[in-house]
């Protein structure tokens, strides 16, 4: 299984975190997400442009979030959130190219090629072993990776617009 981490802040600057761990399908097995935050401004004075990381790193080392599950690898929309956060997962920030670069890896970071001529870049918190590497080319394999954002960035949009009344 797989995490897919997002942090989403809205208009009026209220943030929510959320984690959807999938199975190997790209179905959803938990969702798990932060209650919308709005900080004071005491709160942006203090941790000033580190509020962001703050809060993802308040959310991802909490071992709860992840308890049952098998998971090793959480992706990220976010690329400051792999230098910030402390955990014991790989924090896998990924992105996708519009062209083939062909395949690729150095240690924290890589290419591997997609279909229609794509190619998928990441930067990961930890140094990538072949282990890590063969589930991120499995996940590539088997559904389109970036999918699961899209899903996760909606229900955080609904979870903040759902507390508005």
């Amino acid at each position: 299984m797989v995490g897919y981490f997002s942090l989403y802040v809205s208009s009026d600057e209220k943030y929510a975190g959320g984690l959807l761990i999938i199975n190997e399908n790209g179905i959803p097995v938990s969702f798990k997400y932060t209650e919308p935050f709005k900080p004071s401004e005491i709160q942006k004075i203090i941790y000033g442009d580190n509020l962001k990381n703050y809060l993802a790193y308040e959310i991802l080392r909490s071992e709860e979030l992840f308890n049952p599950y098998d998971v090793d690898l959480v992706f990220t929309d976010d690329q400051e959130l792999i230098n910030y956060v402390d955990t014991d997962k790989i924090l896998v920030y990924i992105v996708e190219l519009s062209y083939n670069k062909g395949f690729e890896v150095k240690e924290k970071e890589g290419v591997i090629p997609l279909r229609d001529n794509k190619s998928l870049k990441f930067y990961a918190s930890k140094v990538i072993d072949s282990n890590a590497l063969k589930k991120i080319k499995f996940y590539v394999d088997k559904y389109n990776i970036f999918e699961p954002f899209k899903r996760l960035k909606e229900a955080l949009i609904y979870i903040c617009t759902m507390n508005e009344s």
